[in-house]
């Protein structure tokens, strides 16, 4: 596996305040029911600046697409420098990146002609729309919720979260998310000492970027890979730490 790394020129130029993406979620249980229906109108694609979260598999998916067709050197730095934008969760010092935004309706970056052009391997955040679910504390399962910032949306037939579900939140996605959110769990306590200790934001969010997003081969699994990118993070981020107290 090569070590591809973004200059620190274009990293550093990319940090922006972060934006609260979290604002207007209502959680809700796998046996709740919720209207809409998808009228392919492109309207949950526009309006859309600083709100699409894209996470490393995500990345990776889009990456793998535009490799599959005209683009056989793609890869995911090349996704994240073209399509995305940079920022840091709020308090956390942790990156994340949010889908580039074009028009002056702010329009998601793939919007072509009011259809989206890499629906294939569109985001979990745009699959699963307008629901959402991350993990539960525990690790056992995951919390749901829904995103109400567009209400006009929420019309025709009534429809079981636990159906929409079981129709867009493939195993594989519970998997990679399950292991996603673990690796952050493991990775934070490390990110606090590290903070506290005085170090440098810089110096921990360019190995995050590097193990979190960017260092995967396409034509390897996806899970495995993020498991021992985790592994060699938190050994890089410790012997920050271990420098630090010299």
């Amino acid at each position: 596996m090569k070590n591809r790394k973004m200059s620190r020129k274009n990293q550093s130029s990319r940090f922006k305040t972060a934006p609260d993406i979290l604002r207007e979620i209502q959680y809700l249980q796998l046996s709740d029911t919720f209207n809409f229906e998808c009228t392919r109108c492109g309207e949950c694609c526009r309006n859309v600046e600083w709100s699409v979260l894209l996470e490393p598999y995500d990345l990776f998916r889009i990456a793998q697409y535009f490799k599959r067709g005209d683009r056989p050197g793609q890869r995911v730095e090349d996704v994240i420098m073209e399509y995305t934008d940079i920022t840091t969760l709020p308090n956390a010092d942790y990156p994340i990146f949010l889908m580039k935004t074009q028009g002056s309706l702010k329009s998601c970056v793939f919007l072509k002609d009011g259809r989206c052009s890499i629906h294939e391997a569109k985001p979990k955040a745009c699959r699963l729309y307008p629901l959402g679910a991350w993990p539960n504390d525990a690790m056992n399962g995951f919390n749901y919720f829904i995103a109400s910032q567009k209400q006009h949306h929420f019309s025709g037939p009534s429809i079981r979260v636990s159906d929409w579900m079981d129709a867009n939140f493939s195993v594989d996605d519970r998997s990679v998310t399950l292991e996603e959110a673990q690796s952050i769990k493991e990775l934070a306590p490390v990110i606090r000492l590290l903070k506290n200790s005085g170090v440098s934001p810089k110096l921990v969010l360019q190995p995050l970027i590097i193990f979190k997003y960017v260092f995967f081969e396409l034509d390897e699994p996806f899970l495995p890979q993020l498991s021992r990118n985790t592994e060699q993070l938190k050994k890089i981020l410790l012997g920050i730490a271990k420098e630090t107290k010299r």
